[in-house]
């Protein structure tokens, strides 16, 4: 493994969604340079190659010692197993301007393990209802008051925004339960209009 030092640019923002955005940019850069060159393959080949796979194997640890600092403030304790799988030094808990390699040649790694349970449909969707508050239920429904117009002329102006809506998150690729609930709306909007249009009609 050669020693590395490389310039980057991943100073945190001010903000915890811009922090994270860094850590998944990282983390997206270390797994494009890992499935890139290939470490796996270039272990069997040449004596050249078996040095290179070992510079990007090297390369790619101390990446992952860099998540582990920048993961600290918002998972701790996934920042902590992968330090300890990674049997990183004490000097592996600060963050530079510089990318530098910490985990040195000859350095050996600890046992390496899963840092996340694989979830299931049925749990996610328990996780989901536990803790998802309100928001999956209140994505830009009509107000109750436009629900009950009878008006032929609102109507038609609800079926037509929620006919959008129901298009906008079948292309966004939404969950299929938030569409259906969607679809549901508009089809009782559609109903309520054609029940109102039929009055009008009847009036005539």
């Amino acid at each position: 493994m050669n020693v590395c030092v490389f310039s980057t640019p991943f100073i945190l923002g001010p903000r915890i969604r811009d922090a994270l955005r860094s850590v998944l940019n990282i983390s997206r850069y270390g797994n494009q340079y890992i499935q890139i060159n290939e470490p796996w393959k270039r272990i069997k080949g040449s004596d050249a190659e078996r040095k290179r796979a070992g510079t990007v194997t090297g390369v790619a640890v101390n990446v992952a010692c860099l998540l582990s600092v920048m993961l600290l403030p918002f998972m701790p304790t996934v920042s902590a197993a992968i330090q300890w799988q990674l049997q990183a030094p004490e000097q592996c808990n600060s963050l530079t301007d510089r990318f530098v390699c910490m985990l040195r040649a000859g350095h050996r790694i600890g046992t390496v393990s899963p840092l996340f349970e694989k979830l299931d449909p049925v749990r996610i969707e328990g996780l989901r209802s536990k803790y998802g508050g309100q928001k999956v239920t209140t994505e830009a429904r009509p107000v109750p008051g436009e629900r009950e117009s009878t008006d032929p002329k609102d109507l038609r102006e609800l079926v037509s925004k929620q006919g959008n809506r129901v298009r906008d998150m079948k292309a966004r690729k939404a969950e299929k339960s938030l569409i259906d609930a969607e679809v549901s709306t508009l089809l009782d909007l559609k109903r309520r209009l054609e029940q109102a249009e039929r009055k009008v009609g009847g009036e005539k």
